[in-house]
């Protein structure tokens, strides 16, 4: 019998990433959360019946995450030291600093996970603590894709990007290897063909208004009340 992958989930928030995991139908067992803000670990704590760890990630060491022995790590951290429209302190923001903890700490753990999977603002690609997290991964012995993605090249009518860093820890390697220790960015569908990688600067306004086209009616996202007015 195959064994359930085990999985830690940092700035857990609200459980974005673990619907992610319920929804992509992925057999995994989130054996624990971290996230510091009261309220978000109440939405999750209703949506899957566990509370994260409440507490500041700086804190832990790597005594404390080898204990888990997990598999996969999915991490989300605070966007807003990268953020364009932000100061952009990058490593000098306060709130950068627990991921770069985190980072600092893999090199010392006995059990380190064989999958990592960070998420973030466009912005981030650029940042030093980027450059710090594929420094980190190459010397752990990790092979990288990383994609610019927007909501609409999967049919979602919502036109932001977001960054995505997917790691797999030698020997495991990825399917696809035409995109390792690449920084893949597309508006349009990423892939035509399986093994081939889309041309970026083929009309690209037309891809766009394509993808529009290809996307579900918003309505179908909402949920639908009769409102009675007294």
């Amino acid at each position: 019998m195959a064994t359930v992958p085990k999985v830690l989930e940092f700035y857990s928030g609200i459980g974005g990433m673990r619907y992610s995991l319920v929804k992509a139908q992925v057999n995994a067992e989130v054996v624990e959360a971290f996230e510091i803000n009261d309220t978000a670990n109440d939405v999750y704590q209703h949506n899957f019946a566990h509370r994260p760890y409440q507490g500041n990630i700086q804190c832990l060491t790597a005594a404390d995450l080898d204990k888990y022995g997990t598999d996969a790590w999915l991490l989300s951290p605070p966007c807003q030291p990268y953020t364009r429209q932000g100061l952009q302190k990058d490593t000098g923001d306060a709130r950068a600093f627990s991921f770069l903890q985190i980072l600092e700490l893999m090199p010392s753990l006995s059990r380190p996970p064989s999958m990592l999977f960070v998420e973030n603002v466009v912005g981030f690609e650029t940042s030093d603590t980027h450059a710090k997290l594929i420094e980190i991964l190459e010397k752990t012995n990790f092979v990288t894709q990383e994609f610019i993605l927007s909501p609409l090249q999967f049919g979602i009518p919502y036109s932001r990007p977001r960054y995505f860093c997917l790691a797999k820890r030698k020997p495991s390697s990825f399917v696809n290897e035409l995109f390792n220790s690449q920084l893949i960015q597309s508006p349009r569908p990423l892939f035509e063909h399986f093994g081939t990688l889309v041309n970026e600067d083929s009309s690209l306004q037309e891809d766009r208004h394509k993808l529009l086209q290809s996307c579900q009616l918003l309505r179908n996202f909402l949920n639908s009340r009769t409102i009675e007015v007294m």
